[in-house]
């Protein structure tokens, strides 16, 4: 009796301390989901820390860019003189390579150089320091013909090599030529090489490229002005107009473009907004610095109207100058991506920026993983930005 008691107290006892296949396999199942749930908690909130960042760098570098450009385009235009001769704007700056192209106080126009992928402008603003006023300092007295570089001018005393000129030809319809005094007859040339310069005193050149102290002098000078105004113009045009002398100091033009191939480089890489900078007492070319990395797209529209009040958009390449409408303000659209590929993330396929379409390329993107730019986050920064100094208008 004692012995099947205690036989069956055993068996009881195992049965008690022991787990069955169902229960196993329940535990299991269990702990997988268990575990299931906190792998996909920690990567979705991975992917969620690496989406944040992105949008945080992203919109650092934006906020920035944004900021550098709305500070060129308020102060576009302050220090130049306003000249009533000119009502139609001036034409001089090179209009090839990365150089600036019109002295007004904002110029743009759409991308052909630097960029693979695209169409964004790049834009120029100029600011001044204009030092004689409105009275010219001396008029021309001739110029040997259209494609010169030099021109006789009745008193050259008052002229320095390296000074701003503006000339307002007869027959231009106001629109003026402005360039930089390169060599003075009696007085040297902008980079120091002594005087005497080019057949003594009365002779000026506005020499282009490697003889140009800022090097933004348009070859032939002298004869954008038929192309620019549409009209005939002869050497004679040129007697007896006078020439403004606008100094040299504070001049200095702001350019904005995106490349995408950085300077001094042929490999295409990540599109990067650069700013380059151009001053009338530099005898060097200047280079461009990075600004912004990941800007892939850049859109420009012009308000145009009086007192300060808009009254039509129209993009730059819509615009003429007129005596009636000026830029008052200026709309600005920047498309930036993230540095950050996002394997799990998809961006839009196009973005409507300004009116104009921009598509993120799936191959062959600048600068992305795998040649596919829908991997990355990105962001358009819109901006409008009063332009607070009307140049080239009545006094």
């Amino acid at each position: 009796m004692n012995r099947l008691a205690s036989s069956q107290h055993f068996n009881v006892g195992c049965h008690e301390n022991g787990l069955t296949l169902v229960e196993l396999l329940v535990s299991l199942v269990v702990v997988g989901l268990l575990a299931t749930a906190v792998f996909s908690f920690f990567l979705t909130t991975s992917q969620s820390v690496s989406q944040q960042s992105a949008s945080g760098e992203m919109w650092q570098r934006g906020r920035n860019a944004l900021a550098i450009m709305r500070q060129a385009i308020e102060s576009a235009g302050y220090g130049l003189p306003s000249y009533s001769q000119c009502p139609n704007g001036v034409v001089g700056y090179s209009n090839t390579g990365n150089k600036p192209l019109t002295m007004t106080a904002i110029t743009a126009s759409i991308q052909s150089t630097g960029y693979t992928y695209g169409n964004p402008y790049t834009f120029s603003t100029v600011i001044g320091g204009g030092s004689f006023g409105g009275a010219p300092a001396t008029t021309v007295a001739s110029i040997p013909s259209l494609n010169a570089s030099s021109l006789q001018v009745n008193n050259s005393a008052p002229l320095e090599p390296g000074d701003m000129a503006l000339i307002v030809p007869a027959s231009s319809g106001g629109t003026c030529i402005f360039g930089e005094i390169t060599t003075v007859g009696g007085s040297g040339s902008c980079k120091g090489n002594g005087k005497g310069g080019n057949g003594g005193n009365g002779t000026i050149t506005m020499n282009s490229g490697g003889a140009s102290c800022a090097k933004i002098n348009t070859n032939q000078i002298f004869s954008q002005l038929s192309s620019a105004t549409g009209s005939t113009i002869s050497a004679g045009d040129f007697t007896d107009a006078p020439l403004y002398d606008l100094g040299n100091n504070g001049f200095v033009v702001n350019q904005f473009q995106i490349l995408d191939t950085p300077p001094g480089s042929t490999q295409v890489g990540t599109p990067t907004l650069y700013l380059t900078q151009y001053t009338t007492n530099s005898s060097n070319a200047p280079s461009p610095q990075a600004l912004a990395s990941g800007v892939v797209d850049l859109q420009i529209q012009y308000g145009l109207g009086t007192d300060g009040a808009v009254q039509q958009w129209v993009t730059p390449n819509q615009y003429t100058p007129s005596t009636t409408l000026s830029i008052v303000a200026v709309q600005l659209a920047m498309l930036i991506r993230s540095s950050q590929y996002l394997p799990n993330s998809l961006s839009p396929a196009s973005f409507s920026i300004l009116g104009k379409t921009y598509t993120v390329p799936t191959t062959n993107g600048p600068g992305c993983l795998q040649g596919n730019c829908q991997h990355y986050e990105y962001h358009l920064f819109q901006s409008v930005i009063p332009v607070r100094n009307g140049i080239w208008q009545g006094d």
